[in-house]
């Protein structure tokens, strides 16, 4: 099972990076599962690879990477990461890329547009214009968990974190939290999310976290 760590450099690896984003949406629970419109549709997987594709060409602190098991087919995507290295300041402009906004079926549900403004809120507060590396997107094939792929990307950002003495940044679900936090995040503040109100069970958090830099060696 050796693992590879690539940046994504074709726009073919980012249908599967959004095929593999779905997933790990749909099966994770809590509030993520409730962000799509059902099961995975061709039509799903082009609008969020749309954005992808988009966000890969034009966005010029955005890194996207992926873990490929070289034991399966020749080197299988299991894993991916969307990465911002905020080397300087940024313009309000270039910030407002960070903000997701609800539109067209979006608006319908109610969840996603509930999160999202949770996510635009946050990252004004926390992110904004400043130099930082942010951790936007990071999900794993759920057949391919406890694998380490995940780590694995999180340690590729952090290096450059750490390389630039600039500080980390993400939203953590309950079930990335604790590795976060064995990697230096901490809580700045938790959103709790009353399922009920979207025709599920139960509470879900989202946990803001930052993590400082570590000095590099010489």
């Amino acid at each position: 099972m050796p693992l590879e760590v690539h940046r994504i450099t074709s726009p073919d690896d980012l249908e599967t990076f959004a095929r593999i984003q779905i997933l790990a949406f749909a099966s994770g629970g809590g509030i993520a599962s409730l962000l799509s419109h059902g099961p995975m549709t061709e039509e799903h997987v082009k609008k969020y690879t749309e954005r992808h594709v988009k966000s890969w060409r034009d966005e010029k602190d955005v890194f996207y990477l992926k873990v490929v098991d070289t034991d399966v087919d020749g080197g299988k995507m299991i894993a991916g990461a969307k990465w911002r290295i905020s080397e300087k300041e940024k313009t309000e402009e270039e910030a407002q890329k960070m903000y997701p906004t609800p539109e067209g079926d979006d608006l319908n549900n109610q969840a996603l547009v509930d999160f999202m403004a949770f996510l635009n809120r946050a990252r004004k507060q926390y992110v904004n214009t400043k130099p930082i590396c942010f951790l936007q997107i990071l999900v794993t094939d759920p057949e391919h968990h406890r694998k380490g792929a995940g780590s694995m990307l999180l340690k590729w950002g952090l290096s450059k974190a750490d390389e630039l003495g600039l500080p980390g940044f993400l939203e953590a679900s309950p079930m990335g939290k604790p590795l976060y936090e064995r990697m230096g995040f901490r809580t700045q503040e938790t959103m709790v999310f009353d399922l009920t109100k979207y025709g599920a069970e139960g509470e879900d958090t989202n946990t803001i976290m930052i993590r400082e830099p570590s000095p590099t060696k010489a």
